[in-house]
Formats: C-alpha cells, sequence, structure tokens
C-alpha cells in the first residue's frame, strides 16, 4: 500500500474524514508503511519519545504491555485495524509510557508526528475529537487499572504482614456491662484509649464500646445509660497467633475500628488502625525499599539473604514468634525474589546501555525448586530458567538468539553476586536447555512424558515445580496448564515418579523406630525427610491435577479435592512446619558462627523435646512414603 492509497483509505475515515484534503496529504505525505510479524514490538517502553512515531493500524491485532513494579507484565488493551497508536504517550509527554507488541502479523503506517501535531493546531475540530479521544481512553485505562487485581502484590503483602498481631496489638482495658456510659468515658480518658474491652459477670467478653458509641451517647441521652445498652455486642474479633494481614481485613472489609485479640477465649490485646502503623519499622519493608531503589548490581551484594545481618535477625524474631516455619520460608523467598526482579531489571539496563536494546520479544524468567515452591532456605544455588515467546518465524530469528544468550549470561553471574552460586546441575536460564521459546517446552514436556529415562525425572520434578516472578506471566501460565494436564493424563510418568520417590528411604526401622545414629550426628534434614515429604505431595499434585506450586497450598487442594484426609494434611503440614524449622534455625546459627551452610543437624545438640518432633516429622513423611509405594506395586507397568 502507497500513499495514495492510504489517502484514499483515512478520506472517508473518522476522524481523518474531517480534514481538508491539503491537511491529509500533509499528515500522510512522509508515511512509511511497516509490517510486524507476531510478537514483534511495534515500539517498546525503553524507547525514548523522540523515537517515537505515530501509527496507523491497517490490518492485524496489537496489545500494549505495561509492567507493574514487581516485574508482573500485563495487557489494558487491544489495538484494531483503524486504531491510531503512540497518540497517549505522545500527549503526556512520555509521562505514560508502555510498549506495544503484534498479537498477529500486524501492518501499519508510521505517521510523522511534526506534521500530525501541525494540523491539530489548524484543524479546532480534528484536534478536539483528537483530545477527546485520548480522554476517554485514558480514564478508560485509569478504571481497568484501578479495578485490576494484582495476585503478585498480594503475594508480596502477604510477606510483609507475616508479623503477628501479638506483636502488634495493645494492652486491653476492660469494663462491665453493667458500668455507666459516664464511668466508660472517664475510663478511655484516664488510659487514652479509643475503646474498652466489655465483659460480663463471668469475666467474659461480651461485647466492645468505643469512642464512636460515647459519641452517640452523648449527641442521644436517654433513660438507658448502662454499658451493655451501648456496646457493640458481637464484634469482629481475631486469635493471638493471627497474621497482621487477617486482622487488616476486618479493617478493611468490615469497617471495623476496634478488633479484640483472644487466646483461648481470654482477651489478651486489642488493635486499631493505628496498632498497624508498627508495620512501616518492619526491617523487610526498609529492606525492601533499598532493593528497590538499588541502582547498580555492586549494591545489591549486601543486601542478598545470606548476607544481610538485619534480614537475618528479621527472619529469627519471625521463627521467635511461633510463626509457622513454611510461612518464614515463604517470607524468605519472596525477599529472594525481589533481588531476581532487580537482577532482572538492572540487566536489562545494561543490555540497553551497551547497544543491545531491550528485550525483543517477550519473556517470562522462572524459578524452580525450592524457590519455585516459596520454601526455600539461605542454603541454595539458582534453579532458574527463561520462557521465551515465540519467535523462529521472525527475520531477526539470529538478533533475538544473541540478545538472549547475553542477556541470560549476564544475568546468571549477577545473581552469582547477590548470593545466588551457579547450579552444579546446569539448571539455569543460560543453558540451552532452560532457554526455550513456548512451542520448545511444549515439545520438551512432551520428550519427558513419552520418552523420559531415570535421570530426566530429576529434571522434570524441578521443572513442575517452577514459578514465574519476572515478565509475560501469561508465557508460564500456558505452559503451566501444558505440564498440568498432560502429566496428569500420563500414567507412566506417574509410575516414574513413584519410583524415583522410593529411591531414598526414611530411617525408620520395620518397627516404625526412627534410626539417629548416623556418621558424625550429622543427620541430613533434607534428605532424611523433607525431600521425601514434598515428593510424595507433589506425586499427588501430578495425579489430581493440582495446579499450585507450594506445598501447603497443594496440601489444601488435595483436601478439596478429597484426595487427602483434613487430620493426614495436617499431620503433613506439622511435619513440613518442623523440618524447615529446624532448617533454617540451623542456618541462622551457622552464619552466625560464619560456617558454611548445610542441610544437616547434630542430634547431639537438640533437645528431648526437638527430638520428639524431629522423629515425628519422620514417621508421618515415613507413612506417606509406605502409602506411595503401595500404589508403586499396584501400578508396576516400569
Amino acid at each position: 500500500m502507497n500513499s495514495q492509497e492510504l489517502f484514499q483509505m483515512l478520506k472517508n475515515y473518522h476522524p481523518f474524514d474531517v480534514l481538508q484534503d491539503d491537511e491529509l496529504r500533509k499528515i500522510i505525505a512522509t508515511s512509511k508503511y511497516n509490517t510486524f510479524n507476531k510478537n514483534e514490538f511495534i515500539f517498546h517502553e525503553e524507547q525514548t519519545i523522540d523515537d517515537l512515531e505515530i501509527f496507523f493500524l491497517v490490518s492485524g491485532v496489537a496489545k500494549n504491555v505495561l509492567h507493574r513494579s514487581n516485574g508482573k507484565q500485563f495487557s489494558l488493551r487491544f489495538y484494531y485495524p483503524g486504531d491510531l497508536i503512540g497518540l497517549m504517550i505522545l500527549m503526556t509527554s512520555g509521562q505514560m509510557t508502555f510498549s506495544v507488541q503484534a498479537i498477529e502479523e500486524c501492518n501499519v503506517f508510521r505517521m510523522n508526528k511534526v506534521n500530525f501535531f501541525k494540523v491539530m493546531g489548524e484543524n479546532a475540530e480534528f484536534s478536539r475529537i483528537i483530545f477527546d479521544s485520548i480522554g476517554d481512553r485514558m480514564k478508560t485505562l485509569y478504571d481497568e487499572i484501578k479495578a485490576k487485581p494484582s495476585s503478585q502484590d498480594s503475594e508480596e503483602n502477604i510477606s510483609l504482614f507475616r508479623t503477628k498481631v501479638q506483636s502488634l496489638m495493645d494492652t486491653p482495658v476492660t469494663i462491665t456491662e453493667h458500668s455507666s456510659m459516664l464511668d466508660a468515658a472517664s475510663l478511655m480518658d484516664r488510659k487514652n484509649k479509643y475503646g474498652l474491652v466489655v465483659t460480663n459477670d463471668q469475666d467474659s467478653m461480651s461485647g466492645i464500646l468505643t469512642q464512636n458509641e460515647i459519641v452517640q451517647y452523648v449527641l442521644n441521652p436517654i433513660s438507658k445509660k448502662q454499658v451493655k445498652d451501648w456496646m457493640q455486642p458481637k464484634p469482629q474479633w481475631v486469635r493471638d497467633e493471627a497474621f497482621a494481614y487477617e486482622a487488616l481485613s476486618f479493617f478493611k472489609h468490615e469497617d471495623a475500628s476496634f478488633v479484640p485479640v483472644l487466646r483461648n477465649q481470654t482477651v489478651v490485646g486489642t488493635l486499631t488502625t493505628s496498632s498497624f502503623l508498627n508495620i512501616q519499622d518492619s526491617d523487610y519493608l526498609d529492606l525492601s525499599y533499598k532493593i528497590q531503589k538499588v541502582a547498580y548490581t555492586e549494591d545489591l551484594i549486601n543486601l542478598a539473604a545470606i548476607k544481610n545481618n538485619t534480614f537475618h535477625r528479621f527472619i529469627e524474631e519471625l521463627l521467635d514468634q511461633d510463626s509457622f516455619a513454611y510461612d518464614v520460608c515463604e517470607v524468605l523467598s519472596n525477599y529472594n525474589d525481589r533481588l531476581h526482579r532487580k537482577v532482572i531489571q538492572l540487566t536489562e539496563k545494561e543490555m540497553i546501555e551497551q547497544g543491545y536494546g531491550p528485550p525483543p520479544i517477550n519473556y517470562c524468567f522462572i524459578v524452580m525448586g525450592s524457590q519455585g515452591r516459596s520454601e526455600q532456605g539461605f542454603f541454595t544455588d539458582q534453579d532458574n530458567g527463561i520462557i521465551l515467546d515465540d519467535y523462529h518465524h521472525l527475520s531477526r530469528k539470529e538478533m533475538v538468539d544473541k540478545y538472549f544468550e547475553i542477556f541470560t549470561e549476564k544475568l546468571n553471574e549477577k545473581l552469582v553476586l547477590c548470593g545466588f552460586p551457579l547450579c552444579t546441575g546446569g539448571i539455569m536460564a543460560k543453558e540451552t536447555k532452560w532457554k526455550r521459546t513456548t512451542s520448545d517446552w511444549k515439545k520438551a514436556i512432551q520428550d519427558w512424558l513419552f520418552e523420559i529415562d531415570a535421570e530426566e525425572v530429576q529434571n522434570f520434578t524441578m521443572f513442575f515445580d517452577f514459578r514465574p516472578v519476572y515478565g509475560d506471566y501469561s508465557l508460564a501460565d500456558e505452559i503451566r496448564n501444558e505440564v498440568r494436564t498432560r502429566s496428569q493424563k500420563s500414567l507412566s510418568m506417574q509410575q516414574l515418579l513413584r519410583k524415583d520417590a522410593l529411591r531414598f528411604r526414611l530411617p525408620v526401622g520395620p518397627l516404625g523406630r526412627v534410626n539417629f545414629k548416623v556418621k558424625g550426628n550429622q543427620f541430613d534434614l533434607k534428605k532424611s525427610g523433607l525431600m521425601q515429604l514434598v515428593n510424595m505431595i507433589r506425586i499427588h499434585a501430578v495425579k489430581y491435577g493440582v495446579k499450585e506450586v507450594n506445598t501447603v497450598k497443594r496440601l489444601h487442594a488435595l483436601k478439596n479435592l478429597e484426595a487427602f484426609h483434613p487430620r493426614d494434611v495436617k499431620n503433613a503440614m506439622t511435619a513440613l512446619h518442623y523440618f524447615l524449622s529446624f532448617r533454617t534455625r540451623q542456618n541462622l546459627q551457622q552464619l552466625k558462627e560464619n560456617k558454611p551452610l548445610t542441610n544437616t543437624i547434630d542430634i547431639t545438640s537438640l533437645s528431648k523435646e526437638d527430638k520428639r518432633k524431629l522423629k515425628e516429622s519422620i514417621q508421618i513423611a515415613h507413612r506417606m512414603q509406605q502409602v506411595m509405594e503401595i500404589s508403586f506395586n499396584r501400578n508396576r507397568v516400569v
């Protein structure tokens, strides 16, 4: 299509139909016809506003691509034939930036923006139409951004609120329900309290009284003057072991302003909105903010989980607050996710500075293994990969190959600096095996399922626990659905997983007695309990098509599917808590003493109670392994 054909097309197309012929010819005089293949960027957010022109979409469909601060990529709108692309960015002087990517082959006319804006200045009607359309579009985008939930943000906020409410609550002040409202007001004033806990004759909570009720009483004096006549009889309350985010839901969704904290039906504290201001002093928040503001990789080194003493104290405090160890490990994993996202952003920046430009196609960086399950400890190496949008059909295929070869090499090396050693098994994004397009990943999954051997089972189990941490999450969702549905249908794969899981026997004798007699008294928590527990639960997740990756979430999903009895789920969670607690505390002690990190624990250093807990955990894992062995023998096909 040439300029004359474009002129004839636009002449009767709104809003160009309000232009005079000479004005329309001025706009398209220097226009250029371009074709963008599927997954190519029409323009990228990293390009400067000076490089941006206005595009008229002739055919095909494109989408805008934005990045959240957490690294997750999402799209808010599609562009269809007849749409103008780039106007919103230009009209906001580059303050609102995003990329536009071709979903299918797109043909566009690239218009000269200088001439376009000159015509806008000369034709008031054309200018009004353009401004109105931009205003409507910006409002639509605002509404969608406002309404669009971010599950990743929610997950990260959960990590911030891992603090228990018992560390945030105030000392409760009580008053009997037969007291007068004047006495209640006087008590509030003396104690400087927003609310009081109302008790009955049995000293149990019967309600709450806040300043709101005091004000209502003053404004509406009546014969009823006792507290019981004005109190809120059925207040929202939380357990003392609840996390802060659980209590926050009452303030956000139930309009609560005063929430009692109970332990065994006894009020032990109270929460108000101001209680949560303490969270602003969270070490985790401070460290997360520092990561966000880092400009150079070297500045991330001292923020690494294994090197930062502040983070060590924060994790230790969570354990001392009797937090579940699997929740604490989720905090640790989320912190490492933040480090990974910052490293990726810095690597993208470095690629631009060195002349390679922004990523030429969409991609999604994934983590696997314990980090993928959000059960990471301090003793960890890299287990990661990358999913690339399909690009083999592009004419610039070699350029894309080279870009991601350099990009992933830089990325894995930067992660080493941040405390994540290279994987001895080569499970890293820079390796060809772990750097594939969506189509190639699907083929790899098919090969795993139908041509797998015993050696590849380990790689498959590692991959099955993958989780996206940066980029286009839709690519990861596509691969997750593929591996989940195909694995569920592959009985031979499930049998190989059972066989592999039975290779590592637990130290339990015929009569169920746990053998703690190990070389040098060093008991391996991973190989003698934790690994078997995680493997058994993963195999059930494969069998029942569970999409969750985290072990606790898998257990809940299996319970909901009635594949696991609630009691068995509780036992497995208890065992997981004990294993991860022992491992994390051991790592913290090793960090304090500047010793190498390991998964082993000195049996002689354990108290009688800790030995009981470890024994109980091993027996729970052993029971699950016995059940798996029966299933393996019954379904033996390999």
